[in-house]
């Protein structure tokens, strides 16, 4: 009888084995599937860009009319200056961008001369004027360094006069007036005709208008930034459904290995529940247990069965007993008593019972089931 029950475990045992083994080859399948997939669509259709840098500068040197005051004919950056005394200023726009690799793209730019009259105590303009100084030609380039350089000469005389005479002319007072020299840049990447550099306005220099001292300063908004523009795009645009394929695999992939998890733990073997259990009970209770190294007779006794450890474990409670213990090795089967006046308190922890109550669960689901 022994032998029977024991190949009959067996048979379990490899049946749950052969069952678990499917469900991770086909769960490792999916995964791995739909990570190849998945790696596939984005090194496809994944565009190839080249980096670039960009830095604008702006020099200017303010030459002064003769005079009996300064030495030199010309003032430095840092200098404050009386306007009667300013003949021309000479400004230097300065922009470069390095790419790194070779692009082909197209340029242009402009320099523009702004002027404006404000109210002191607002910010909306008055009277404007616009000019453009420098214009240049749509250029072809196939390099990774852009360089442009180039300078305008402006007469401060000529733009303090005019702004000058519509303040007098219109009687204005508590104005503020402002000469903007504005440097445009317009870089176009030739493989898809977008515009490389974000901002076009890459410097400006601000000179007030005044008849008192001047403070020539650089505007906030010199560019110096970094980005990166098309070079190639790929050549596998239309190809999602390779990435949703992925994703359903994947999703595939994770429901079966779940389905696994689950399975090991809905169907872990009457000998491994046994072993837990056991070695749960003596870490968590040993100090109220007694082994028992020979087995216990019964016979004189009236042998009362616990369906529960924690049922046993009242009694000993409420009779202050001790739990003695006694463990079949070769059955897999624990006994733990306690022991009145003729009377056996036995709850059993066996491999055999727990199989024989696994079954009879498995066999009640079954039963709701087929209703």
């Amino acid at each position: 009888m022994r032998r029977k029950e024991q190949d009959i475990a067996l048979m379990h045992q490899r049946k749950r084995r052969k069952h678990k083994i499917k469900l991770g080859v086909s769960s490792a399948i999916l995964i791995v599937m739909a990570a190849v997939l998945t790696l596939t669509y984005f090194k496809l259709s994944k565009n190839e860009y080249n980096t670039y840098t960009e830095k604008a500068k702006v020099n200017y040197k303010v030459n002064l009319k003769e005079n009996e005051f300064y030495q030199d004919n010309y003032v430095d950056e840092k200098s404050t200056i009386i306007a009667s005394l300013i003949n021309n200023i000479d400004v230097d726009f300065d922009y470069k961008m390095n790419l790194a690799n070779e692009q082909d793209y197209t340029y242009e730019y402009k320099i523009v001369a702004k002027t404006s009259v404000r109210e002191s105590s607002k910010s909306t303009s008055i009277y404007e004027t616009t000019d453009e100084l420098v214009t240049s030609l749509q250029q072809e380039e196939n390099s990774k360094q852009l360089d442009i350089a180039d300078s305008v000469t402006i007469d401060y005389n000529e733009y303090n006069e005019k702004i000058n005479k519509f303040i007098n002319l219109y009687h204005l007072d508590n104005t503020t007036s402002t000469l903007e020299l504005e440097m445009y840049v317009y870089v176009i990447n030739k493989y898809d005709g977008k515009q490389i550099n974000q901002d076009s306005k890459v410097m400006t220099l601000d000179i007030p208008l005044t008849t008192r001292t001047v403070d020539i300063s650089i505007g906030s908004n010199v560019v110096q930034g970094e980005g990166k523009i098309l070079s190639k795009k790929s050549e596998y645009e239309n190809i999602q459904y390779v990435l949703w394929i992925g994703i359903a695999l994947a999703v595939a992939g994770v429901i079966v290995f779940i389905m696994l998890i689950k399975y090991i733990i809905e169907k872990r073997s009457a000998e491994t529940m046994y072993a837990q259990e056991l070695k749960q009970i003596l870490f968590n209770y040993k100090s109220y247990i007694q082994k028992s190294n020979t087995p216990i007779d019964t016979k004189g006794y009236k042998v009362i069965s616990i369906n529960t450890f924690e049922e046993i474990l009242g009694l000993r409670d409420t009779m202050q007993s001790p739990i003695l213990m006694y463990t079949e090795e070769e059955e897999e089967r624990t006994k733990f008593m306690i022991l009145t006046d003729k009377i056996m308190y036995l709850y059993i922890l066996g491999a055999k019972e727990i199989r024989e109550e696994l079954r009879a669960k498995n066999a009640e689901k079954n039963n709701k089931k087929n209703k």
